[in-house]
């Protein structure tokens, strides 16, 4: 596991769930909006920066109460809004399943929810045209249209697009970990900065294949968490003040050291308390793979170490 320096110089994925909470009762939504306090250069614990994020607005208006989550791993195309009380209700808006099957997904403050296809079992619901095509919903419609089509295509031989997203509140983007027009032989996919608006600010991790990223904050910067697509491992890069890149990524975690396979990789990474949580997908750019992924989920932990400034193993893979 390599330490990180506190000023450095410089295919199918699973599906996501995001879980909200209504307060039964009532029509007030509740939502993790948690303070990020300012940070001091001195202090160096990595913090999230996502826990801004607010819950849709159009979900007040739709009766289900209790606890909601929405979902992209249902047998119904692209996004589900449903019960996690035991009812079992189910809610799916006419626009949810044009874009075909979903995968990553993320949310920003104001409730807006970004979502990326991702084909599950073959190409007939997810078409090679519309995998490099970002898709939002607006929080206070529930529409969902298209935001932004990414640079590049998506072929037979690997037909992904954006398999990881983030939204990172205190920079107002959208981070999204791509394996775009990548070849057995060529990594062409990166991490790209999205505007909330679809423009592209720029690039945060070029010629690197990435499933799942994550930014967290140090100090007064920011660093890029991204899981690579083609081995186990999570690298680490420094953000400039705008959240592109700053310098050259870095080894940060083996996952292997927490018992992942070889063939795993990081789908998802969050960060709460001190504690990084990383999901664990197998993946190897093929269909099957990615169908597998869908069963075969397991998370690992690791703690952030202060006095040896490195992310220590908290909790081994666990899961099916």
């Amino acid at each position: 596991m390599a330490k990180r320096r506190a000023r450095p110089k410089r295919l199918r994925v699973a599906p996501l769930v995001v879980v909200l909470t209504l307060l039964v009762g009532g029509a007030t939504l509740l939502i993790l909006r948690l303070g990020m306090a300012s940070p001091t250069q001195g202090d160096l614990t990595p913090a999230p920066t996502d826990t801004c994020r607010g819950v849709p607005a159009f979900t007040r208006a739709l009766g289900l109460g209790g606890a909601l989550a929405l979902a992209t791993d249902q047998p119904q195309r692209g996004l589900v809004l449903r019960a996690t009380d035991g009812s079992e209700a189910l809610y799916q808006h006419p626009t949810w399943g044009v874009a075909g099957y979903l995968g990553a997904i993320a949310y920003d403050g104001a409730g807006n929810v970004y979502a990326a296809p991702t084909p599950r079992l073959s190409l007939a619901d997810n078409p090679l045209a519309g995998a490099t095509t970002l898709w939002r919903v607006d929080g206070a419609t529930g529409v969902m249209a298209p935001l932004v089509t990414l640079p590049g295509a998506a072929t037979e031989r690997n037909p992904f697009g954006v398999l990881g997203l983030t939204y990172t509140c205190t920079l107002d983007a959208l981070y999204a970990g791509t394996v775009i027009g990548s070849t057995p032989t060529s990594e062409r996919g990166g991490v790209v900065v999205i505007e909330r608006s679809g423009h592209l600010r720029g690039v945060a991790l070029a010629a690197t294949d990435v499933l799942g990223v994550l930014v967290v904050r140090v100090g007064t910067g920011y660093t890029l968490y991204a899981g690579l697509a083609r081995s186990p491992q999570v690298v680490a890069v420094p953000l400039d003040e705008r959240g592109l890149a700053a310098g050259p990524g870095r080894p940060l975690l083996d996952l292997t050291a927490a018992g992942a396979a070889p063939s795993e990789r990081a789908r998802k990474l969050r960060l709460s308390a001190g504690t990084l949580e990383v999901d664990l997908v197998p993946f190897n750019f093929s269909l099957q793979s990615n169908a597998a992924a869908q069963l075969q989920t397991r998370r690992a932990t690791w703690r952030y170490d202060g006095a040896t400034d490195t992310w220590v193993v908290s909790q081994a893979a666990v899961g099916p």
